[in-house]
């Protein structure tokens, strides 16, 4: 399985367990004045990205209903749009639609597991604060993966906070960065928390 959508199968997997873990009135409540929008808000905001990317490029196929030519290669490729948000759908109240979505991405990941990630891909999405402009970047199929996976950790290390603030008790490893977790570990290691050998022990705590 490519290392990209092993990734992303374990962030989707982590927000499932959280988001489970939560009541309807968890889901749907709003900390304010700390935070404007709910837990469902977020996982919609978060859903959305992945729903571009599964209309873009199915097993490697052009999915999309607007495609351009390649420069380079003259041959039609997806444009993900970004741009698309679903504000109001009911994922954003109902935690079992929540759930339902999540599970269609999980199983999209798996059906793409030895899909090609360099899948040449076009990004459609707003740049202008003041005005609608929109810009298009080239791109690859695992390069916005791996910005979907990121964006829903990102996201998710919010609704943690939001879920706190509610009463939650919340484990202290939702929300966290690859890197972060890269970190955590090798810190273990450094206070002799694992069976690393002491030199290898020594070069990690050096950086």
């Amino acid at each position: 399985m490519n290392s990209s959508i092993s990734g992303s199968l374990e962030t989707i997997d982590q927000m499932i367990s959280f988001i489970e873990g939560l009541s309807d009135k968890e889901y749907q409540y709003i900390a304010k004045p700390l935070f404007d929008s709910s837990i469902g808000q977020h996982l919609r905001h978060i859903v959305d990205l992945y729903l571009a990317l599964m209309s873009s490029a199915q097993l490697g196929r052009i999915n999309s209903a607007k495609t351009i030519r390649s420069a380079s290669t003259a041959s039609p490729v997806s444009t993900i749009n970004y741009d698309i948000r679903r504000r109001g759908a009911l994922i954003e109240t109902e935690k079992q639609t929540g759930l339902s979505e999540l599970a269609d991405i999980r199983a999209w990941l798996i059906q793409n597991s030895h899909t090609n990630m360099t899948q040449e891909v076009w990004i459609s999405t707003e740049v202008s604060l003041s005005s609608q402009t929109t810009e298009l970047f080239k791109s690859s199929l695992g390069r916005e993966l791996c910005f979907a996976s990121s964006h829903l950790t990102h996201h998710l290390a919010i609704m943690a906070a939001i879920a706190k603030v509610s009463g939650k008790d919340v484990d202290s490893s939702i929300g966290l960065a690859p890197t972060t977790a890269t970190f955590t570990r090798e810190q273990t290691q450094c206070t002799g928390g694992s069976q690393t050998d002491s030199a290898t022990r020594n070069q990690l705590c050096a950086h």
